[in-house]
């Protein structure tokens, strides 16, 4: 027979799924054990009056528990539902972050960042198409190091607009001469926002396919 005391302990586990098991026990079965025990204790060794206040205090506990635990979660939904609607107002921006892969819609001039540890000289940033063809190249200045600027116009080597699609971007330059590959991010359109309740976080997602968190994001154009 469950005891008040094993009602107890079983209240103060971790609670480790959303469904309770039909073991669990409930306040009104709390209840019942401790009318039981009071009508079944021995009349000559009745319970002990400190016992009793701690069993009644310890249910308080368990029971203000689960409420601090109610209340938690239904503040935890509000707030990502309001960064929810905050990013919603970031659709159809652009975010940088740490991707090769940059979606072009064929006409709109678009950024990106080098990362650079130490002053770079004679940096290119290289553009490939779908298929793997190198289809452009141009040179930025990396002499101030740091995180440096460049955009790209949509042209390949001779000029002529590339056609909307996705294409991959590498950089590579001299660092303290070591010619060497540098790391970039590039600004992609964000389609939509959805929100990720295993993590309790707002995701972005990108025209290039990819999906990122907020904080994952380097810069919003």
């Amino acid at each position: 027979m469950n005891t008040i005391n094993d009602y107890l302990a079983a209240a103060q586990q971790p609670n480790t799924g959303p469904s309770k098991s039909s073991n669990d026990l409930g306040q009104p079965d709390f209840l019942k054990l401790m009318v039981a025990q009071l009508e079944n204790q021995d009349p000559t060794k009745p319970m002990d009056n400190n016992q009793f206040l701690s069993q009644m205090a310890q249910f308080s506990m368990v029971n203000g528990i689960d409420s601090l635990n109610t209340s938690f979660g239904s503040v935890s939904d509000a707030m990502l539902g309001a960064q929810g609607l905050q990013a919603a107002t970031l659709l159809d921006r652009r975010a940088i972050t740490d991707t090769n892969v940059l979606a072009f819609d064929g006409k709109t001039d678009m950024n990106g960042v080098i990362e650079l540890d130490a002053p770079a000289a004679a940096v290119e940033i290289q553009v490939w198409d779908a298929s793997g063809v190198q289809v452009g190249a141009f040179g930025i200045d990396g002499s101030q190091g740091g995180d440096t600027a460049f955009h790209w116009n949509g042209q390949d080597s001779r000029g002529e607009q590339l056609p909307p699609g996705l294409y991959r971007f590498s950089a590579v330059g001299s660092v303290n001469g070591e010619f060497q590959s540098l790391p970039l991010g590039l600004a992609n359109r964000i389609e939509s926002v959805s929100l990720d309740r295993n993590t309790q976080q707002v995701v972005l997602n990108l025209a290039n396919g990819q999906s990122v968190q907020l904080a994952e994001v380097k810069e919003y154009s």
